[in-house]
């Protein structure tokens, strides 16, 4: 009785064809929920599968245990993020959040003869956050010449409460699903407003990289080194999200930090910011690849997208300006104060311990709390 309550959980999570009876152990399943604001992936193996992929078994007890799965997670999450491939409306997009794996076996251990049932099935589920419902999103699989030529995944795309089942082969390893979603120009164009101006206000490092620029300048040279900026993110802004320039995301990031490294030292020491604006277009270039990089994962609208990401601009430009504005008087202060120039030095050095912080955390992935 317990088997077959786990079996129909099991099927019904899936979402798979209701006339499935048994698990075939060639077989995997997916399942793509498209909503509003999310598009959550669940790929399903059972853990023959897995112990093909990566040996979760390292005693060679005929037993794998939930803390093996567990210490094998990151591998087996990072190998489904290299061999299964998403695209939200036609741009390639990373899967996401991952959460911790389901195990939905009693116990703590499953035997080798039941890795192939449904006890041995696991969910690996992947949520990625979107700016508006998709208008197409394709799945592919790079899986079989491991797993087998006789391997088959059974995939679900849900949308709007409508579900489409597919299948997914070494012959036909992708597939193209179409939402219907159609936005109108002036919702879509306010939406990306919306999210380059949060953009800004929550993007703690792009706000650290204006106060360091901010608390040297005056009025002139702020209007120059902004615009400079502006139109060096702009460029590479299009170029990226259209992809005729990519980089990899943690080169870019990284990158970033260092740029926020860079003018909080230079604070220390120079004496003319008449010519910072060269340097505020060559890091602006920088930056831009990481708006760019943000907005691919969320998923560019195949259609009106220069629109949409000049809107996005005009986000990140009024918040900048606002920054701007708030924190010019702080900066006419500390000019006037007699010590004015010790705070400017330890807002600077305060500035570059968070940009070495970030570097850090993104060049080497490392896990350092409140800098991931």
């Amino acid at each position: 009785m317990r088997r077959l309550v786990l079996l129909l959980v099991a099927l019904a999570l899936l979402a798979g064809p209701a006339t499935l009876q048994a698990h075939n152990q060639d077989t995997s399943y997916v399942r793509v929920q498209l909503s509003d604001r999310q598009v959550i992936i669940r790929l399903t193996y059972d853990l023959y599968t897995l112990q093909m992929i990566t040996n979760l078994d390292e005693p060679g007890a005929g037993l794998i245990t939930h803390a093996e799965l567990q210490a094998a997670t990151p591998i087996l999450q990072q190998y489904l993020r290299d061999h299964v491939h998403l695209e939200l409306n036609g741009t390639p997009t990373d899967f996401g959040t991952a959460a911790a794996p389901d195990w939905p076996a009693p116990g703590d251990t499953v035997a080798q003869d039941d890795w192939h049932t449904v006890d041995g099935l696991i969910n690996f589920t992947f949520t990625n956050n979107v700016i508006e419902p998709p208008v197409s999103a394709a799945l592919t699989f790079d899986i079989f010449d491991q797993l087998g030529p006789a391997h088959q995944v059974l995939g679900t795309f849900e949308y709007a409460g409508q579900p489409l089942a597919v299948t997914f082969t070494q012959s036909e390893p992708d597939y193209l699903f179409e939402t219907g979603y159609v936005p109108s120009l002036a919702a879509r164009l306010w939406v990306f407003l919306q999210l380059g101006l949060k953009h800004i206000f929550l993007g703690y490092d792009h706000l650290c990289f204006l106060l360091a620029l901010i608390v040297v300048s005056r009025f002139r040279e702020l209007v120059k080194i902004v615009t400079a900026f502006t139109v060096a993110h702009t460029l590479t802004l299009i170029l990226t999200a259209t992809q005729i320039i990519t980089l990899p995301t943690r080169l870019v990031e990284a990158g970033i930090a260092l740029t926020i490294c860079y003018v909080a030292l230079e604070n220390l020491w120079i004496k003319s910011i008449r010519s910072r604006w060269r340097l505020a277009f060559g890091f602006g270039l920088i930056h831009g690849f990481g708006f760019a990089n943000l907005l691919r994962q969320l998923g560019l609208p195949p259609a009106g997208m220069i629109r949409s990401l000049l809107s996005f601009n005009v986000g990140v430009e009024l918040a900048q300006l606002g920054i701007v504005l708030a924190l010019l008087p702080l900066s006419v202060w500390l000019a006037q104060w007699t010590h004015g120039v010790r705070v400017k030095n330890a807002l600077s050095v305060f500035i570059f311990l968070l940009g070495l912080g970030w570097f850090s955390a993104r060049a080497f992935n490392l896990r350092i709390p409140g800098f991931n």
